[in-house]
């Protein structure tokens, strides 16, 4: 089994190890688990929601068409 788990799995199983061993204890509240990922550098990344989109822009150059048909004059 300890063959199959990956280097920062073995770094919290030993934390555990270690602060159970230093604080003699058998088991640990979640208060405690949450302050040995804290000291391994563990830390809650607040997620923003997502933005909005935003509409497509027109190229440049382009034009927006007029509300009113072009007069004669316009046209020339």
């Amino acid at each position: 089994m300890i063959d199959s788990l990956s280097s920062e799995e073995l770094q919290f199983i030993k934390a555990i190890e270690k602060y159970k061993s230093e604080h003699q204890k058998h088991f640990l509240s979640w208060t405690e688990v949450l302050k040995i990922l804290k000291e391994l550098g563990y830390k809650k990344i607040v997620r923003r929601p997502p933005a909005p989109p935003v509409p497509p822009s027109k190229p440049p150059g382009t034009a927006i068409p007029s509300a009113r048909p072009a007069t004669a004059a316009q046209k020339r």
